[in-house]
């Protein structure tokens, strides 16, 4: 059984759900020789709703940043894309901090997300995951 038909299953509130959040991202850094994680994840079962990479995600990115302090970064991703100027803006924020960036999609990166995915070191991606097209979005 996998990792979220578990927690689906078990019901846990918010507060419960944070701490095993914690816990799993603690693993990540473990088994990743003690790298910082980050995570930026889009609700995607929002809908009507804006959840690609957009100018407002650009000041939690950087709060979240400033609570980390290692050489290292492994970015847990999963957007359906975004402005690509916002993930160019990201890339930068995350390479001028690390020496080393790895981005884990566990499910997708479409468009920014790729974007963000193709300026890391290292891109680790299960048989599920994917990448999306780039494409620009012209408006007239």
């Amino acid at each position: 059984m996998g990792y979220y038909t578990e927690y689906l299953d078990k019901k846990l509130s918010f507060d419960e759900l944070n701490v095993e959040r914690k816990k799993q991202l603690k693993v990540i850094s473990d088994l990743r020789g003690n790298r910082d994680v980050l995570v930026i994840a889009a609700d995607l079962n929002k809908n009507n709703a804006p959840i690609g990479i957009e100018f407002s995600d650009i000041l939690p990115v950087t709060d979240q940043l400033s609570n980390l302090n290692g050489k290292a970064l492994d970015l847990v991703l999963e957007t359906p894309g975004g402005a690509g100027e916002i993930a160019e803006d990201i890339v930068r924020m995350l390479h001028g901090k690390y020496s080393e960036v790895a981005v884990i999609i566990p499910g997708y990166a479409k468009s920014a997300g790729t974007i963000i995915a193709m300026a890391g070191d290292e891109i680790l991606m299960d048989s599920i995951s994917a990448l999306g097209p780039i494409d620009a979005h012209l408006q007239w």
